[in-house]
């Protein structure tokens, strides 16, 4: 199959799940039906339907005692060897009364919008965007324009925190309602308007017209995504840029990478990293941070225990762990990762059966 194919097939796939996704909120939120449906739960489900187009996805697992408070929900990662872009998204569902109850609240350790917004240089890679991924439907948004395909809207993180904000300081008559971000504000008509998830790789698909996705991925790798950027599609643009970098993969990245090349973890779509928090003034004390330590080697899966693990087990066999690799890092960096990276690699593009994306499986 073609990039071009694949990413087609992946824009469709997201339009139907998006559907879905307005469907579900539609029916809990207007209906009156007590169904908790959340950010969470929502994700899973998308990237359940969405599971064969991603090469691996790996889920971060962080041995911190504290709760473990992300600055994303998740992350495309697309690319080959050394040169990846990432795309980092958090999640926002709306609530019965046609807000986003959620935007930009606190967490334990820190603004959740300031972190995707701004995470520690050594958490992204030379060319990534942060963006924010909307649950809604009609009527409770209140947005007649709202089209079920919108039911998963995304839109760049910086428009989502200025327009949240209204330059005031966070937190203060805040902006939250749907219909404050799932269109152009009348109060603010040079707002850019948010766009349907599959949105996010229209710009890459009309390169791939002309274009492989090998050469793409090298000319963007080390090109800055401008951080005043005004919309999602810049991010494929090559003549937009904020100079350029050494294109360095960040720690967790790299680790993924490199760990691709072992048998055991290259051969599973599934796979877990585990993030050991180093102990720092203020943070864990040491005491906690031998636990953390023991604790991942504990539930790290023995090398005998993964290749016994059949893809497809029936239900008398027994299901071996998921494959497992860990590191350090600082709980800063730690914090601002996303709770998951699907992986995209060039050269491992899935095949994509007709079945995909066309209701529950």
């Amino acid at each position: 199959m073609t990039a071009l194919n694949f990413f087609k097939r992946l824009k469709d796939a997201m339009d139907r799940q998006a559907e879905d996704v307005w469907e579900m909120v539609q029916y809990s939120r207007d209906q009156g039906y007590r169904l908790r449906l959340g950010e969470v739960t929502t994700t899973e489900l998308n990237f359940f339907r969405l599971r064969d187009f991603w090469s691996q996805r790996v889920y971060i697992d962080i041995n911190e005692p504290e709760e473990n408070a992300t600055g994303a929900d998740w992350e495309w990662v697309i690319g080959h060897d050394d040169k990846w872009l990432q795309i980092r998204v958090q999640a926002k569902m709306m609530n019965a009364s046609g807000s986003f109850d959620q935007l930009g609240h606190p967490r334990s350790s820190g603004d959740q919008m300031r972190k995707l917004l701004n995470p520690p240089s050594d958490t992204v890679s030379c060319r990534w965007m942060p963006l924010y991924v909307f649950y809604a439907a009609e009527p409770a948004a209140k947005v007649a324009s709202l089209l079920r395909h919108e039911g998963c809207s995304a839109q760049l993180a910086r428009v989502v925190s200025e327009n949240y904000n209204r330059g005031r300081p966070p937190r203060k008559n805040a902006r939250k309602r749907a219909i404050d971000h799932l269109h152009v504000p009348k109060s603010a008509p040079h707002v850019p308007t948010s766009i349907p998830w599959s949105g996010i790789f229209d710009g890459l698909i009309t390169r791939l017209e002309s274009e492989s996705l090998v050469d793409i991925v090298d000319s963007l790798a080390n090109r800055r995504f401008p951080a005043n950027a005004s919309r999602i599609d810049d991010f494929w643009d090559v003549r937009i840029d904020d100079g350029l970098c050494g294109g360095e993969l960040p720690g967790y990245l790299q680790k993924i990478v490199d760990a691709r090349n072992d048998r055991d973890f290259a051969s599973s779509q599934l796979a877990t990293l585990g993030i050991s928090v180093s102990p720092q003034r203020g943070s864990i004390t040491a005491e906690a941070k031998l636990r953390a330590d023991r604790d991942l080697l504990e539930n790290r899966p023995s090398r005998e225990m993964v290749e016994n693990w059949t893809i497809g087990t029936t239900d008398e066999a027994e299901a071996a762990p998921i494959p497992r690799i860990t590191m350090e890092l600082g709980e800063a960096s730690a914090m601002a990762l996303p709770s998951f990276v699907s992986i995209i690699d060039v050269n491992r593009l899935p095949e994509i059966g007709e079945h995909v994306g066309r209701g529950p499986s």
